[in-house]
């Protein structure tokens, strides 16, 4: 199909029997890379979303492996009612599903570009994993915002180092992950515990830091030991395996600092934080199979203060779509992966 003919079906699919077209709605360009095994799993991800980020989806299904060049068009409208609309009309989002075989499936972008809507930001979302190399050509050149997804390959370690070497290119657009997304209650809640102007100074004070976490849940970890480091201004000093784990070393303000990256947790979030400094000690715990976390303030064995409060879904479409709403450079996760890389690297 050329892209006209194209764009001619599409607005077929959103024709009513009275030959009226109901409205396109797209706040947003979405490109998604995928392969033929994972694409039955993200198609409906990518379908919810629709209702609530009105977009024009292309779902590129890519196989590079097959010798013959073969392409083949899936053509969706999403349409519901939105109130405000006269006559109580539809609203549409698209989905563009094209399945790429053989050689053209190294040339993503010479198939995606004709089919974006102008004007409208693009982002390029990896759900297997894969990082691209570079952003000069490819996919990533149409780019306005790279999601990533650090721990979806199962190996953490070259993920975070490739993530690291991606945002050292001069080119590359603002970069997102759904680990780091993940963090985001967890991150809130840790600097909440800090909050009163009574407790700032024990944040100079901390000197070892538990942080459990389950097996495909590392790189969550080493991203959330990656942000205390580069905003509490601790030093790498060495990384090692322990019986437990991972233990990284860090030069604080006051001294040493240890953080100990434990597995042993059933869910991909850290199932707890733990703070020492000094005579205090800090907690974000979160309960087994339920969606609230309890933080706490313990001083010596004298419960100073605690909370329990709501975490937000962690599932792939709620975390995606919070990664839609951003659109420049987020200084603090690229902070993170650079300083979780370097420990890796030691």
């Amino acid at each position: 199909m050329s892209v006209g003919e194209i764009e001619r079906e599409l607005a077929r699919l959103r024709m009513n029997k009275d030959g009226t077209l109901d409205a396109r709605s797209s706040v947003l360009n979405l490109i998604v890379v995928t392969s033929e095994e994972s694409a039955a799993s993200i198609t409906p991800v990518v379908c919810e979303l629709s209702g609530r980020y009105p977009s024009r989806a292309i779902l590129m299904i890519s196989d590079p492996v097959e010798e013959e060049a073969n392409l083949e068009v899936g053509l969706s409208a999403f349409c519901g009612v939105r109130h405000g609309m006269p006559g109580g009309g539809q609203v549409c989002a698209e989905q563009i599903t094209l399945h790429v075989e053989g050689p053209p499936a190294g040339h993503l972008e010479s198939l995606v570009g004709p089919l974006l809507v102008p004007d409208l930001p693009v982002f390029l979302w990896y759900p297997d994993g894969e990082i691209p190399s570079s952003p000069e050509g490819g996919l990533a050149a149409l780019a306005d915002r790279l999601i990533l997804d650090s721990g979806a390959a199962g190996d953490c370690k070259t993920s975070l180092r490739g993530v690291a070497s991606l945002l050292r290119e001069e080119s590359v657009p603002a970069v997102g992950d759904l680990q780091w997304a993940a963090l985001s209650p967890w991150r809130a809640l840790v600097a909440d515990l800090f909050a009163p102007p009574e407790r700032a100074g024990e944040l100079g004070k901390v000197e070892r830091v538990e942080i459990l976490h389950s097996d495909r849940g590392e790189c969550r970890a080493l991203l959330f030991a990656g942000w205390l480091s580069a905003t509490l201004g601790w030093h790498p000093e060495s990384a090692g395996r322990t019986e437990k784990g991972r233990e990284l070393r860090y030069a604080g303000h006051s001294g040493k600092v240890t953080v100990e990256l434990a597995p042993g947790a059933t869910e991909a979030a850290p199932s707890r934080v733990h703070l020492s400094s000094g005579e205090c000690s800090f907690q974000v715990s979160r309960y087994e199979q339920r969606a609230d976390a309890r933080s706490s303030m313990m001083r010596g064995d004298e419960l100073v203060g605690e909370r329990t409060v709501r975490l937000g879904s962690s599932d792939v479409g709620a975390l995606l779509g919070e990664e839609l709403r951003i659109t420049g450079r987020d200084e603090a996760y690229e902070s993170a992966v650079e300083r979780a890389a370097m420990m890796l690297d030691l």
